[in-house]
């Protein structure tokens, strides 16, 4: 929907557009983020949407400027920009929380114009309906406590025209139930337009998060941008120093660096691309253009924006464009501010031989010679951040945590600074570095110990916890999946260009030594073995243990009856020692004690069994490495030997992979058979595991007794005799199988039946009538097992389909030599006739008859004649 605007209201808006858009732009350039890593934040922007600021902000200036803080935010940053009555009537119940990317997509990609357009965009310019403060601050407030559990800061901002209509809760209840603000992660900003529409209660809001600064504001562009710097930057720590507007800088220590391009008027070409180019000293006035960033702008509007990126540079550079009436800001984002310190002897000399980064840990001083203090400030980066070139502050060296007695430290070229604390007694000590002045709104404060002493080691710490020291190191149980690797940092003072020997052995003279012997169970090989000696330095000690440990099977065997089957335990007791050596004698010998505790499974005798004349799949037992490749073989003895082929084994599997914990046991499978008359007894045979990892070698034996049981009489000799009579008796199946198939008779080839409904007929039927058929062209006539080739006059396997009613009683049979006979069954009765000439139709006694070369029947209104 296009919105009809005052001209004069118009105008007035868009001679503080761009300074409405660069304060946006600022707060966010000097907010520090939450994290080392690339730290994030949560912010609610909630727009006065209601029907006034049609009048009050024509030109939309309030969108423009949350889509450019949206512009300059960070890739992990979340934003949401949503109307005041959007939250009120339940249009938007759920958090929509966006990354800049998808807020104004595209903002990292090619150059070139961009429209805003959408749903999203049309609803942010729509202004309707009145203020309804309380029920949009209580929804907004379920939005923040939705993403609560992400833990990354909050800021809320709400901008408004008028006084809220029905007013709000109490501040501290509302309050109360915002986690991120019980937690001192929670900004309430707060923008109203004249003093008059104030609202006391809703001042509470912001008063209670830490702004003390009035909120009215004259909804003007350099009013509303002034109160968004002081508001975002006391909340993020800095104050606005200026910089980046005609102040040269190197951005230092900053993280990235983002230049915001916004253009309130139309230019000559609104759809062109707003140009971005920066310039330092070494250009001699030459501008290099960024790339990179397309330009947004609304087409009901005449405002403009573009974002691009660069970073830090070794010279200050300011960003320009080459189109009038374009405002460029480099926006750069520096993340947690931090002090890095650290107290050092001082060296010959203090600026030029400054101790190597970082300055995290503490660092041992000589006592009786004077030390020296170094600090700088970083962010994320981990990169210092130089004082005028990235911004203002200093650094004080306290002698409280107050900083009731302090001295400033001098600022050096490279943005660190430096100051000599003089000589301490021996001892214990606390120094406080304090950031502070300048741009930070709030001090960043680090506490630093000093230990002061004479020559000698003075604290043993893992390198990865540099401040916690340490005596002992339980290195747990072993044998470990890999070895492990041990980096310790010593502190201390030390003589000029000395050294100390290194060395690990077995604790105490009573210890069993697992370190000793050509293959021994546990290695410790420190390194170097010989140190240089010089605050700090490091020696990294690399513990293993062998997969199988001959003195833990020693104690195995030792082991009396009652003891268990549990897995066996050694203590390892080692000690690192450092000693040190010609100039450093002095400093004597600093040990250091590793314990732990070496375990692993019995191997226990193991026995297999199989019977005679049978096969078995035994398994066989034995201690699991931790994490390795064996191969393993079964050996026998003399005598297994001796048996030759009638006693047969194998291992399933000659190669394993394992892992598992110290303790535990494997098996593997083997596969066994007996022949039917092997000597039965107890053959000894010996499981060799070994172990093929590089540098291991390590190899255990396990006692195996194969067991071979005497058979029963029906295996040897039974089983040969049922063989034997097996095959006598498939013989004689076999025999009686080929006669079942080749001895009954079959028809000859020329075999016929003919078929008929008068003797008349049939009697002038020949070959090639229909009715004239050869007997081996009907099926169910063939012959089959021990059964002759039969014709059926009945029955279901009646010859013919006029027969199948009858009762199968009657049959023609094939006899030897091309022979048949006709069977009448007893219950057939006299249905079955024949013909001759002389006495003419005349019924067939049951039983056989003979058929010469032909017969003639009749069998009920079915004439036939068979020719053989």
């Amino acid at each position: 929907m296009r919105l009809t605007h005052h001209s004069f209201h118009r105008q007035r808006s868009r001679r503080f557009a761009l300074a409405l858009t660069l304060v946006f732009s600022l707060l966010l350039c000097l907010a520090p983020q939450r994290a080392r890593a690339e730290t994030w934040g949560q912010y609610l922007v909630v727009i006065d949407d209601s029907g006034s600021m049609n009048t009050n902000d024509p030109d939309r200036l309030v969108m423009m400027a949350s889509l450019a803080l949206g512009a300059a935010l960070g890739d992990s940053d979340q934003v949401m920009i949503v109307g005041l009555n959007q939250l009120a009537n339940g249009e938007v119940s759920q958090a929509q929380f966006l990354s800049p990317r998808v807020l104004l997509e595209g903002r990292d990609g090619d150059e070139g114009a961009r429209a805003l357009e959408g749903p999203r965009f049309e609803r942010m310019a729509l202004h309707k309906d009145g203020t309804p403060c309380r029920a949009a601050l209580a929804q907004a407030r379920d939005l923040l406590e939705e993403v609560a559990s992400s833990g990354a800061p909050q800021t809320l901002l709400l901008l408004t025209d008028g006084k809220c209509q029905g007013g709000v809760d109490p501040a501290k209840a509302w309050l109360a139930g915002v986690s991120s603000h019980r937690k001192g992660e929670f900004r309430f900003a707060l923008l109203t337009k004249g003093s008059e529409g104030v609202d006391p209660a809703l001042t509470a809001y912001a008063e209670a998060t830490g702004w003390i600064e009035d909120p009215s504001v004259s909804f003007d562009g350099r009013s509303l941008l002034r109160a968004f710097a002081q508001v975002l930057s006391f909340s993020r720590g800095l104050r606005f120093d200026g910089g980046g507007i005609g102040d040269p800088r190197t951005f230092a220590g900053a993280r990235e660096v983002r230049v915001l391009a916004l253009q309130s008027q139309p230019g000559q070409d609104p759809a062109a691309t707003l140009t971005c180019a920066l310039t330092d000293a070494s250009m001699d006035s030459r501008f290099e253009t960024l790339a990179g960033g397309p330009t947004f702008r609304h087409a009901d509007y005449p405002w403009r924006l573009r974002v691009t990126k660069t970073g830090p540079r070794d010279l200050p550079f300011n960003v320009s464009s080459t189109e009038a009436g374009v405002e460029v800001l480099p926006i750069p984002s520096y993340g947690k501010l931090r002090v890095e310190a650290v107290v050092v002897p001082c060296p010959a000399d203090p600026k030029a031989d400054k101790p190597d980064l970082p300055w995290t840990r503490e660092r041992a001083v000589r006592s009786g010679q004077p030390a020296c203090a170094y600090a700088r400030l970083v962010g994320d980066s981990g990169e210092t951040i130089e004082p005028a070139r990235s911004f203002d502050f200093d650094i004080e060296l306290c002698e409280d945590e107050a900083c009731a007695q302090h001295t400033a430290m001098q600022p050096d070229s490279d943005g660190s600074f430096n100051a000599q604390l003089g000589v301490f007694s021996e001892g214990r000590h606390e120094r406080w570095f304090r950031a502070d002045h300048g741009a930070l709104a709030r001090p960043v404060v680090a506490r630093r110990a000093i230990q002061s002493s004479a020559f000698g080691i003075t604290s043993v710490a893992r390198a990865d916890k540099p401040d916690a020291p340490i005596e002992s190191v339980d290195l747990g149980v072993f044998p470990k999946p890999v070895p492990t690797v041990l980096t310790l940092q010593y502190t201390g003072s030390f003589p000029e260009g000395s050294e100390a020997e290194v060395r690990c052995a077995a604790a105490g003279g009573d210890a069993m030594d697992l370190l000793g012997g050509e293959d021994p169970c546990v290695r410790c090989e420190p390194s170097p073995a010989t140190a240089a000696l010089q605050d700090p330095f490091t020696i990294q000690v690399t513990v293993s243990a062998a997969s199988y440990c001959p003195a833990i099977q020693e104690l195995a065997e030792g082991r009396g009856e009652g003891a268990g089957d549990g897995p066996v335990e050694l203590p390892l007791a080692l000690e690192l020692t450092v000693a040190g050596k010609g100039s450093a004698q002095a400093i004597g010998e600093r040990r250091l004690a590793l314990t732990g505790t070496l375990r692993q499974a019995a191997a226990e005798p193991q026995q297999l069994r199989v019977t005679g004349g049978s096969s078995a799949l035994g398994e066989l037992e034995f201690p699991a490495p931790v994490s390795a490749k064996v191969e393993l073989s079964l050996e026998p003895s003399e005598a297994a030997e001796g048996l030759g082929k009638d006693l047969e084994f194998a291992l399933v599997d000659t190669s394993l992979r394992l892992a598992g914990d110290p303790g535990e046991r494997a098996s593997v499978k083997v596969e066994l058979r007996a022949r039917d008359c092997c000597q039965a007894g107890e053959y000894p045979m010996t499981l060799r595991v070994r172990d093929t990892t590089e540098g291991s070698g390590s190899t255990l034996t396990v006692p195996v007794t194969l067991v071979v049981a005497k058979p029963s009489f029906w295996v040897c000799p039974g089983k040969t005799i049922a063989k034997i009579a097996a095959a006598l008796l498939g013989l004689g199946l076999l025999i009686w199988l080929i006669r079942g198939f080749t001895s009954p008779h079959e028809f000859a080839e020329t075999a016929v039946l003919a078929r008929a409904e008068s003797h008349k007929v049939l009697s002038k039927l020949s070959e090639g009538d229909e009715d004239w058929r050869l007997i081996r062209s009907l099926e169910t006539t063939k012959r089959a097992f021990y059964k002759h080739a039969t014709v059926h006059l009945g029955g279901a396997k009646a010859a013919l389909p006029s027969l199948r009613g009858l009762g199968d009683d009657a049959r023609i049979e094939a006899r030897g030599h091309g022979n048949a006979a006709l069977v009448i069954d007893p219950t057939a009765g006299d249905s079955v006739e024949t013909f001759k000439e002389s006495s003419g139709w005349q019924p067939l006694a049951a039983g056989e008859h003979p058929i010469g070369s032909s017969i003639v029947l009749r069998r009920d209104d079915t004439y036939l004649m068979f020719r053989r």
